[in-house]
């Protein structure tokens, strides 16, 4: 090993320090990374053939590799829900096959019914027509036996099915059947009335045996129509759950549960039901990114399509763009062409004012470049507007650094005399002195312009490589629909603000405004115009309990602590290792003695798998409506973000992923890991953690399982991961890499954390470096190498990389020496832009000083945003609006903007 070490130092030196004359010829004819791995091949080629050598006890499968890089793929696909036996199976727990009414009570009821008429389907039938004729929970003694033969059909009829496979082919089967005869209708009914009924206190828990029975075959029966939903789309069913609006009634009941808890109001299966509603009413994925090329069309964003991005790899906000303008303009003050005076008339906000209220809104925010330019630039150099903290133009002349440099002396364009070429004092070994010269990018160019003559007009000129720079920026604008929305609304607050128009008594039509006349404008757009519309429902419904709501999906995370060793549980489940088997001490009563210890351990790892499962609905809820509120309006996701930001979502959710990582009770314990070669710190991280351990699965408590009647005879319980990185296959590619591809992980677990990283970096929006400060203070960056190193995927590598990205340009210079790695990996994986400053041209003090104030201007913009569009919601949490006072009216041409 040593000499291997040797001849690696000896290639370096070769190459970098003291290059012989064939390693020089070779870095003249090719590049220094051609020549390093060149002479690297060639070295690892001796040092294998040393190893297999005659004589030497190593084989080539046993080389030790240690200069070729080491890669671990996690092989996990991120899906917004998982398959249909998983969704169904997730949805029970031993306790709900007895509160159902049994599984076998369930078929005798059903097979009774069906020997009295001697018709299944009238028996059906019969049930149907009950359930339609009442409307109320209260009445559920009156038809509580078709609710059972309902609950049993649509289970699939397991007492006649002979596997699981057939049981779930007649589940989706039956369960179309009933969503075609619309027994979803009274159901919905019953869910919201009896929800209602609890929070006016005319039903009080806790309930009749029968009522709460009934109650959850209600909740059952909806969840598997929607589940099955999700793969057969059925229109009908979609219009009335809009129509009926059990969403908005589910979120207000959470709410009220908050302040008055009760564990039989089922609160978990309403989660699980609110998230599965959510994906059927709103859409995954897959339909969002419909909706978001549907928005595209509608906003003339034409910069988004592929043709586009195929011509312009690379972009710029409109924001860079303007930035660039202006300190083209600093530094070229002769160019007459940048120098036109600003026309107040021009602007496309202020210079309607003058006309008065009737002509004071404007329908579109300007489409054109220039005309955008013209009119942000003059609002934040004119105005004292707090929103100019939300997104403003970062040019040369308003960055700290430059503005701290020196007044010069000597213009950098005045000619001076070159030095004299004396030795320096460290060359006669005196002390080095560091010399550093800085140009303040700001100062104007002075040299002599070109001029051009064009209709025997004399026009100044700039540099041909600036004008082109301007073209290509220009040229390379993206401006999306949401920046659109934003700046439409901040011209709003600013009339609001100036007081010119009461924005909060005009209600104009924009094209952000959206209702049913898209359907007429664009017919076969259904389903995306549906979905939009359904989010504003959800949003002004649920306004003033969201905040409560959020509240409820985070403490989740906090009640998953992982707190239950899983080894011990594993080592007494095992027949093995059981304690009852290897110790003699038991001798009466010993099978008996062994099945209720086993059932109780069972029902300890059930709870922490139901918590996981509980976890896996609450962050997919608040996922998905990050991802909608956003295309639904900006401002409604910036609102939610805030929400999760005064939440503490990141301190929660940090302390979830480090519990999951470096907790002593997913690991081996420390005698039995001596015995059998304990592993290090580092690798016991990465080997026995939540992702790595296997996922719970009880198989005496499986639905399907009971259904059939059908245990596996011998079941081992794996709980620990005993399968190390390290060990396992390697696979050697073109690259002289070693590849291991991890294949048995916990799924659920999976699911949440990619949810989490991915909310956490939405929290992190544009321009709010107040909630970066604030990640950055709880040092994720290390978890997040750590996750990033070891389980290459997509679902994790992408939002980590963002984060990071967002992170890196408050971090020190040691920081940045250090995690060279992780910066080259943004680079390499991230959409770059034409104005890439992330990494270093940050105004890291003004951002340190404005950080309170942005998020204070972002604040004070959502909360006119709602007050303007929401008023009687907004009424509700305590937001009132003073209409005795007077709006003035200003005339602008009257105002000294200077």
């Amino acid at each position: 090993m040593l000499e291997d070490l040797i001849l690696i130092d000896q290639l370096e030196d070769q190459i970098i320090d003291h290059p012989d004359a064939s390693t020089t010829r070779e870095l003249n004819e090719t590049s220094l990374d051609e020549t390093f791995q060149s002479k690297l091949k060639a070295m690892a080629d001796q040092i294998q053939s040393n190893q297999t050598s005659p004589g030497n006890p190593n084989t080539s499968a046993d080389v030790n590799y240690q200069f070729l890089h080491f890669k671990s793929h996690l092989k996990y696909k991120y899906a917004d829900y998982g398959e249909l036996k998983s969704e169904l199976n997730e949805w029970f727990t031993y306790d709900d096959l007895r509160v159902v009414g049994g599984l076998n009570q369930l078929y005798v009821n059903y097979k009774s019914a069906i020997d009295q008429s001697e018709n299944p389907e009238q028996v059906l039938q019969n049930a149907l027509d009950e359930i339609r004729s009442h409307d109320l929970l209260d009445n559920y003694p009156q038809f509580s036996k078709s609710l059972e033969h309902l609950t049993y059909y649509c289970f699939g009829e397991y007492a006649e099915r002979s596997s699981q496979i057939e049981q779930l082919r007649y589940i989706k089967l039956n369960v179309e059947t009933l969503i075609l005869q619309r027994v979803y209708v009274p159901l919905i009914k019953m869910v919201n009335k009896f929800l209602l009924d609890i929070q006016e206190y005319r039903i009080k828990a806790p309930f009749d045996a029968v009522v709460e029975s009934n109650f959850f075959r209600v909740l059952t029966l909806l969840y598997f129509m929607v589940n099955v939903l999700l793969t057969t789309r059925n229109e009908a069913f979609i219009e009335t759950l809009n129509e009926l609006d059990l969403l908005s009634a589910i979120v207000k009941f959470i709410e009220f549960w908050k302040w008055k808890p009760n564990k039989h109001y089922k609160i978990r299966y309403l989660i699980m039901l609110t998230w599965k509603l959510i994906l059927v009413e709103m859409g995954d994925s897959n339909h969002l990114a419909a909706c978001d090329n549907f928005l595209h069309q509608v906003h003339n964003i034409k910069n988004k399509n592929e043709e586009y991005l195929s011509q312009h790899k690379l972009t710029c906000s409109p924001l860079d763009y303007y930035a660039f303008r202006e300190d083209l303009i600093d530094k070229y003050p002769l160019y007459e062409n940048l120098t036109k005076q600003f026309d107040l008339k021009d602007f496309s906000c202020d210079a309607q004012i003058n006309d008065g209220p009737k002509h004071s809104i404007r329908t579109k925010v300007p489409a054109s470049v220039e005309e955008n330019y013209k009119y942000f630039m003059a609002m934040n150099s004119f105005s004292n507007s707090l929103s100019n903290l939300i997104e403003s133009p970062r040019t040369n002349k308003s960055h700290t650094v430059l503005s701290q440099l020196p007044s010069q002396t000597v213009h950098i364009a005045t000619p001076v005399p070159s030095p004299n070429l004396t030795a320096s004092d460290y060359m006669t070994g005196g002390e080095k002195i560091r010399r550093s010269y800085q140009v303040n990018q700001a100062m104007p160019f002075i040299y002599p312009n070109v001029t051009s003559t064009v209709d025997n007009t004399e026009n100044t000129e700039v540099p041909y490589a600036l004008k082109q720079a301007d073209e290509i920026l220009k040229s390379s604008i993206y401006e999306s629909y949401s920046t659109k929305r934003l700046w439409y609304e901040r011209q709003k607050f600013m009339k609001q603000e100036r007081g010119f128009v009461n924005e909060y008594e005009v209600d104009d039509p924009n094209e952000f405004e959206y209702d049913e006349l898209l359907f007429r404008k664009y017919p076969k757009k259904k389903r995306e115009i549906m979905s939009i519309l359904r989010v504003e429902k959800f949003y002004s419904k649920t306004l003033t309990h969201l905040h409560t709501f959020i509240q409820v999906l985070v403490e989740t995370i906090k009640a998953n602590k992982y707190e239950y060793n899983l080894n011990y549980a594993e080592c007494e489940l095992n027949p093995e290792t059981s304690y009852f088997n290897t110790s003699t001490k038991f001798n009466t009563n010993k099978a008996s003695a062994k099945k209720s210890v086993d059932f109780v351990l069972m029902l300890q790892l059930e709870i922490i798998n139901i918590k996981e499962i509980t976890l896996k609905a609450s962050t997919g809820i608040i996922l998905l409506l990050l991802k909608w509120f956003k295309i639904n309006h900006v401002l409604k996701h910036h609102y939610l973000t805030s929400i999760l930001f005064d939440q503490q979502f990141f301190t929660i959710s940090l302390d979830f992923v480090g519990r999951g990582f470096n907790n002593n009770n997913l690991k081996v314990p420390t005698k039995l890991a001596e015995e059998n070669n304990e592993l290090s710190e580092y690798e016991s991280l990465i080997n026995e953690n939540k992702i790595m351990n296997p996922q719970i699965q009880i198989p005496n408590f499986e639905f399907f399982n009971n259904c059939l009647n059908d245990f596996p005879k011998e079941w081992k319980f794996e709980l620990i991961n005993k399968n190390f990185i390290l060990t396992m296959p390697k696979v050697l590619d073109a690259n002289n890499t070693n590849n291991v591809y991890i294949e048995q992980y916990n799924s659920n677990y999976c699911f949440v954390l990619t949810n989490i990283l991915s909310i956490n970096n939405k929290i992190l929006i544009k321009n709010s470096s107040q909630r970066i400060f604030t990640l950055n203070e709880l040092k994720p960056s290390e978890m997040y190498k750590m996750i990033l190193i070891n389980y290459d995927n997509k679902a994790f590598t992408i939002p980590i990389l963002k984060t990071l990205k967002k992170l890196v340009p408050y971090q020190g210079r040691k920081w940045k020496s250090i995690n060279m790695d992780l910066i080259s990996q943004i680079y390499l994986n991230l959409r770059l832009s034409l104005k890439d400053n992330w990494l270093s041209g940050k105004d890291l003090e003004s951002d340190f000083n404005n950080s309170y104030d942005q998020e204070i201007a972002l604040r004070a913009l959502l909360q006119f945003y709602n007050m303007r569009k929401y008023p009687k919601q907004m009424e509700n949490i305590g937001y009132h609006l003073s209409r005795d006072l007077p709006i003035p009216t200003f005339d602008l041409n009257s105002v000294d903007l200077n």
